[in-house]
């Protein structure tokens, strides 16, 4: 059986680690092919992205299918199991204990999505994976699936996985185009600043507040570690989120505008970390929208060279897809035979702190549930609709709060502001279990339950 991955990001690296691990390690007979549009393993920023936190629902598994790069990861980030809250008033509305290795095995991790991709680089082989070759389109052919490049050519597999992000063109093929992505009227932005640039002051913060969200009636702003405390230059990232209703350019983005209009929304705010000549936010704003100069640290050079820009990632959704692969296709021959996952199948918005987690969790619960059905009759269909009926309520419950979290980051009313304020200060007064639904997931034990009690 021939695998095509199409999509060489954080999905598709762990869906190739996953697949790798469950079938072609054991099975010869089985090929797993990763093709990626960009040229070259270049990590930049733009094309990587910024921060993230890395839930330990995703960490688990990770490391479920590759130990080394989990712990290359957790090596590397900055354990952010407890968060600050704050109002622009400079009030703080609680702590909250969020994803602690305690309760859950794994921590949260504050971390460069950069290092989560750079850790699922060892282990490929080079012959699996193909740089520069762009998809133009997926199609049924008889029992197989034709991949058609830009270049024009083409190849058959049995098996076609999209793990090609928000903008998928698998998931374009599949629907004909019935799903794109749209904007939806909220901007991040955001980067990293050397730790050694801030003030003293704010420095000492962090020895009791690694990471602060802080809301006000115009916006969020957060701010964290993501390198370990220990780190001899260690650095931050900061972001911001705010409704733009037409949607900046991230290619090309104008420093001087973002610094502006950061400043209008977030200068006033207050802190108890404000120095006499300039206020947290003003002052991270302005250093991490600063002309870059290259640092004189060689290590800082190293891990800055392509982040000391302001990133700027406006926000997609897309509608909610009907299916995830084409188990229901007419032609039955090829049912099963094209799957999506991660963005491709569920944009998730930052809000839910769990986008490379379930993109995670998809590639391994996709890769266990083929394990275990490929033999059989008709093998490829009934992997596909076993995974549809595993993730999509999960899912979909993650982007239901999602949207909730994103909504309290839209601009509002004084009420408004005070009624989110007081929701945030009960929440954190509930037990760290209220995350468990996401964070104790374990992908392993999830399919073997559901195929226990499939009777399987």
């Amino acid at each position: 059986m021939k695998i095509v991955i199409i999509g060489g990001g954080i999905g598709g690296l762990v869906t190739y680690h996953a697949l790798r691990k469950h079938l072609s390690e054991t099975d010869p007979s089985i090929s797993v092919k990763l093709v990626e549009s960009h040229p070259s393993l270049s990590n930049t920023s733009r094309v990587i992205g910024g921060g993230l936190g890395l839930a330990p629902n995703g960490m688990r598994a990770i490391a479920s299918i590759a130990p080394e790069a989990a712990a290359y990861i957790n090596e590397r980030g900055f354990l952010g199991d407890t968060m600050s809250f704050r109002n622009s008033n400079g009030r703080l509305l609680g702590r909250f204990n969020s994803g602690t290795m305690r309760r859950y095995g794994f921590g949260m991790l504050m971390i460069r999505r950069a290092v989560v991709h750079e850790a699922l680089i060892p282990g490929l082989r080079e012959e699996d994976v193909h740089w520069g070759m762009k998809v133009e389109g997926v199609k049924e052919v008889g029992e197989q699936v034709l991949v058609e490049y830009e270049d024009g050519t083409t190849e058959l597999a049995d098996l076609v996985i999209g793990a090609d992000g928000v903008r998928s063109v698998v998931q374009d093929s599949l629907f004909d185009g019935a799903y794109k992505a749209t904007y939806d009227g909220l901007t991040g932005v955001g980067g990293f600043i050397p730790f050694s640039d801030l003030s003293p002051r704010l420095q000492e913060s962090f020895d009791t507040h690694g990471v602060t969200m802080t809301f006000g009636r115009k916006g969020f702003f957060g701010y964290s570690l993501c390198v370990p405390a220990s780190t001899p230059s260690p650095f931050i990232q900061w972001w911001s989120i705010y409704e733009a209703p037409s949607m900046p350019n991230r290619e090309k983005p104008n420093k001087d505008a973002i610094k502006a209009q950061l400043l209008a929304r977030h200068s006033s705010w207050k802190s108890p970390y404000d120095s006499p000549d300039s206020g947290v936010y003003k002052s991270i704003i302005e250093l991490g929208c600063r002309d870059s100069e290259r640092p004189q640290n060689p290590e800082m050079q190293a891990m800055l060279a392509f982040d000391m820009n302001v990133l700027v990632l406006p926000r997609y959704v897309t509608p909610r897809l009907p299916c995830w692969t084409n188990a229901g296709s007419k032609n039955e021959r090829a049912q099963g035979r094209i799957v999506l996952l991660g963005d491709a199948a569920h944009t998730m918005p930052p809000d839910s702190g769990q986008g490379v987690s379930c993109a995670a969790e998809d590639a391994v619960v996709y890769a266990l549930l083929l394990k275990h059905y490929y033999t059989a009759p008709d093998g490829l269909r009934k992997a596909a609709k076993a995974y549809e009926r595993m993730r999509m309520p999960r899912v979909h419950r993650i982007l239901d709060v999602a949207k909730r979290n994103g909504d309290a980051k839209k601009e509002m009313g004084w009420f408004a502001q005070k009624f989110r304020d007081t929701a945030i200060w009960l929440l954190c007064k509930l037990p760290e279990s209220i995350h468990d639904y996401a964070f104790a997931y374990d992908s392993e034990k999830a399919v073997a339950e559901f195929l226990a009690k499939e009777n399987l």
